[in-house]
C-alpha cells in the first residue's frame, strides 16, 4: 500500500491486520512457474493484474481469496491496482468442511472485496490525484475579471459614473507613444457634449473618455464648433497617472476634486493636415517654392507655402544652413512674416508632411551665407539648385562604378 494511503486510511489498516491475524500463512508475492501450483497472471478489468492460487493435488487448503496488489511492485500508483488470488490458512485436521469454515470463508471474502473498495476510493481521493500531479479546476476560487468580459455597449451612451477611464487613457497613451516613435499621426473621432467661451469639451467616440480642446484649437479662422458635432482630432497632450492620482491620506469622498487633468485635443492640426495632403499632391521633390514664416517652434520654422487654404511646411533647423546656426541667430533672422524661398526635399501625399530647406542655395564657396546674407542667396537661388543636382549625379554615378 502507498504510503499517503497508510496515512489516511486507518480503517484499513486495521481491516488488513485482522486479515493478516485471520490467516497468517498466506502467501505474498507472485509465482514463479506452474510447477508450483500458480496459474498465469490475468489481465484486471481496471488495468492491474490477477495472479489466481491453486493447490496441488492431494493438499487441502482454506477457501481462496483476492486481495489488492499495485502493479509493478510500486506502491506510488495507488489509481491502477490488480488482484492477487490467495487463500486462507490450510487446515489442521484435514479438509475444511462444514457451516463454520463456509462462514469464515464468506467473511474473509467480504473483507477482501470491502479493503478493494477502500483502496479504489483512497485512489480516487483529491489527496492521492494531487500526490500524481493531476491539477483540478477549482469552481469556487474562479473570479471573472474585467478583460474577460467582453463590453458591447456604446461608452459614449453609459453615465460618467460607469465609464471606464483607464481602458482609455491606456489606448490613448500606448497608441500615440507607439504611433510617434514611427512618426505618424493619430486623429480619433470626437463629440462635442459641451461649448464653453474658452474652449469645449469632448468625449472620444471609442472609449467615452472626456477631453478638452481649447478655443483656438477648434478650427481654422476662429470658427466654433457646436454641441453635437462628430469630428476628427488630434491629441496634443495626455497627462500622466501620477497627475490624477489621489493623495496619500485623502478623505475621498468627502473631498471634492476641484479640478482633474484631461487631454488636450486639437481640430485644428486635422483641418491642417488635410490642407497639406491636397498641396503635397502637387508639389515634387527638387522644386522651388515660396513661402512665408509662420512660426518658429523647437524644431525649426513653420512655413506658409502659396496656395488655397494656406498649407504649411516644415523648415528644419539643421536644413537652414551648412554651418550650424543658433536658434537666436534664426529667430533674428527670419520673424514671423518674412518671405523666404524654400527648396522642395519631399512631400508626403499619405499624411501632408512637406518637408523644406535652403542649405541647397549655399555652394562650396558661399557656406553659410542664409544665416548673414539669405536674400543674396534666394536670388541665385535657381543657378544654385541646377548646381547641387549636378554635383548630386555626378556622386551618384561615382558610387555606381
Amino acid at each position: 500500500m502507498a504510503p499517503m494511503a497508510r496515512h489516511h486510511c486507518p480503517a484499513l489498516l486495521a481491516l488488513l491486520g485482522g486479515l493478516r491475524a485471520t490467516a497468517p500463512s498466506l502467501p505474498t508475492g507472485r509465482g514463479t512457474s506452474m510447477m508450483s501450483g500458480r496459474l498465469p497472471r490475468m489481465r484486471h478489468p481496471r488495468g492491474g493484474w490477477a495472479q489466481q492460487e491453486c493447490l496441488p493435488s492431494g493438499r487441502s487448503g482454506g477457501a481462496a481469496f483476492a486481495l489488492p496488489a499495485a502493479v509493478g511492485g510500486q506502491d506510488g500508483h495507488l489509481g491502477k491496482h490488480g488482484l492477487v488470488a490467495t487463500r486462507a490458512a490450510p487446515s489442521s485436521t484435514g479438509p475444511s468442511s462444514g457451516p463454520f469454515s463456509t462462514m469464515a470463508g464468506g467473511s474473509i471474502a467480504a473483507s477482501a472485496f470491502a479493503a478493494l473498495a477502500l483502496l479504489q476510493q483512497a485512489a480516487r481521493s483529491k489527496v492521492v490525484r494531487r500526490a500524481r500531479g493531476i491539477r483540478e479546476e477549482k469552481h469556487y476560487t474562479y473570479e471573472r475579471k474585467w478583460w474577460s468580459v467582453e463590453e458591447t455597449r456604446d461608452p459614449t451612451t453609459l453615465p460618467i459614473w460607469q465609464r471606464d477611464f483607464r481602458y482609455g487613457f491606456q489606448v490613448l497613451k500606448r497608441t500615440m507613444v507607439e504611433q510617434r516613435k514611427k512618426g505618424n499621426k493619430v486623429f480619433w473621432d470626437c463629440r462635442v457634449i459641451e461649448s464653453k467661451d474658452e474652449g469645449c469639451r469632448i468625449e472620444m467616440l471609442n472609449s467615452g473618455l472626456l477631453g478638452w480642446c481649447p478655443i483656438s484649437q477648434e478650427g481654422a479662422d476662429g470658427a466654433r464648433l457646436a454641441v453635437g458635432d462628430v469630428v476628427r482630432m488630434e491629441c496634443t497632450a495626455c497627462p500622466q497617472k501620477r497627475v490624477n492620482s489621489e493623495k496619500k491620506n485623502s478623505p475621498w469622498p468627502q473631498e471634492k476634486r476641484r479640478f482633474r487633468a484631461e487631454p488636450l485635443f486639437s481640430h485644428w492640426n486635422w483641418i491642417e493636415q488635410q490642407n497639406s495632403i491636397e498641396k503635397a499632391k502637387e508639389l515634387k521633390s527638387g522644386e522651388i517654392v515660396e513661402g512665408t514664416v509662420f512660426k518658429h517652434i523647437g524644431k525649426g520654422v513653420i512655413v506658409t507655402l502659396e496656395g488655397k487654404n494656406a498649407p504649411k511646411g516644415m523648415l528644419a533647423m539643421m536644413d537652414i544652413s551648412r554651418k550650424t546656426s543658433a536658434r537666436s541667430w534664426v529667430t533674428k533672422m527670419f520673424p514671423p512674416g518674412t518671405k523666404i524661398k524654400c527648396y522642395v526635399v519631399h512631400a508626403d501625399t499619405q499624411n501632408g508632411r512637406i518637408t523644406l530647406s535652403t542649405k541647397e542655395f549655399e555652394d562650396d564657396d558661399h557656406v553659410g551665407w542664409m544665416l548673414s546674407f539669405p536674400e543674396r542667396c534666394f536670388k541665385r537661388a535657381e543657378e544654385a539648385v541646377a548646381r547641387y543636382h549636378e554635383k548630386r549625379q555626378r556622386y551618384i554615378e561615382m558610387l555606381q562604378r
